[in-house]
């Protein structure tokens, strides 16, 4: 049978033309269920140990049949198994553990955001609604991919010993944890607006035994201009915080930022983390990367009075700020080859 012969059954096949229709469905259904699968409990529970449905609700206060239910339908879709009338985790549902930030941040942060956008697409409805909370921690736990390892090659630019950071936008604080275990003699100054990410980092910081290194505040970057400073840091990290800024205050607040930044401390280095907005490339777009990520994250930038911008907009900024890009820098290949996710080394320009 030629290729052609199986594309003319397929043609006429109508129920397989309805599954193929139906497959996004499943996706966003299986997406959901597994962030569930996470934040509820029922994942880090079934890692210590295999459950029997009657042991698993009582431990995590749920209806036994509801659970029932949910693992079934997790089951088939190969995410948990039934052995001897316990539940476990699979080898798949182990491998998507190491990348939960993601459906944290994309489900838990933006799921309602997009079946917001029908609605939010009709002039004057204003912006979609989102997670904060869930936001920061999702982002959080997918910097250790790409952020994180971006910032500590970006701190190796730096020709002085970095003793003292401030991360604006901290979310859940795994930045300030990551950072100060890695170096033993540096204290952090954690700033996150939401609320529940602010709770999140004061509990994370608590459980890390660093309350002595780690200080947290609850407030936006600009806020954090207008309220007094108690500590001097000597570098600051700015993790897609510009965006939110240039969203929500335009290129005039983010300048106010930056160049308020450099009035309070002018030796402070800076490291900008970004993502380029690359939505109208066909070449970048057709990525496998892009489209199980950047796409959908591009969309809800369009919802969320978030901005981004090309990199030429950001260096041109950075100029106007007086700022001189000491390096520049991508992700990890091995992680994300799309080069889309960038850091900036950024210091004031000498006279």
């Amino acid at each position: 049978m030629t290729k052609r012969d199986i594309e003319i059954m397929i043609e006429g096949n109508l129920e397989y033309q309805l599954i193929e229709a139906l497959e996004p469905i499943r996706h966003h259904v299986l997406a959901t269920g597994i962030y569930h699968l996470f934040n509820e409990g029922i994942y880090d529970k079934l890692l210590e140990s295999d459950h029997s449905i009657e042991s698993l609700a009582k431990a995590l206060h749920f209806d036994e049949t509801k659970l029932l239910g949910f693992l079934r339908y997790l089951a088939n879709e190969g995410i948990v198994e039934f052995i001897d009338e316990k539940v476990r985790l699979t080898k798949k549902s182990k491998q998507i553990n190491e990348f939960r930030g993601w459906y944290t941040l994309m489900i838990g942060g933006y799921g309602h955001t997009y079946l917001q956008i029908g609605e939010k697409l009709k002039e004057g409805s204003g912006w979609a609604e989102r997670d904060s909370g869930q936001v920061g921690v999702g982002s959080c736990q997918m910097s250790k991919f790409d952020a994180i390892p971006l910032t500590r090659s970006l701190m190796a630019e730096i020709p002085k010993e970095c003793k003292y950071l401030l991360d604006v936008g901290c979310g859940e604080g795994l930045y300030l944890v990551e950072f100060c275990r890695a170096f033993p003699n540096l204290k952090a100054w954690g700033v996150e607006p939401s609320k529940g990410g602010y709770q999140a980092a004061v509990e994370l910081v608590r459980r890390s035994g660093l309350e002595e290194r780690i200080v947290l505040t609850n407030a936006s970057a600009l806020e954090l201009l207008e309220s007094p400073f108690k500590h001097e840091p000597d570098f600051l990290i700015v993790g897609y915080v510009l965006q939110e800024v240039l969203g929500q205050d335009g290129e005039s607040g983010v300048s106010k930022f930056l160049t308020g930044i450099l009035e309070r401390f002018p030796d402070i280095y800076i490291i900008v983390i970004e993502i380029e907005d690359q939505i109208t490339n066909k070449k970048i777009m057709g990525h496998s990367m892009s489209l199980a990520f950047y796409n959908p994250y591009y969309l809800l930038h369009y919802f969320t009075n978030q901005r981004l911008e090309k990199l030429e907009f950001w260096e041109r900024l950075f100029e106007k700020c007086q700022l001189e890009v000491k390096a520049k820098k991508f992700a990890d290949i091995n992680v994300d080859s799309t080069d889309l996710t960038v850091g900036y080394l950024l210091h004031r320009k000498q006279s």
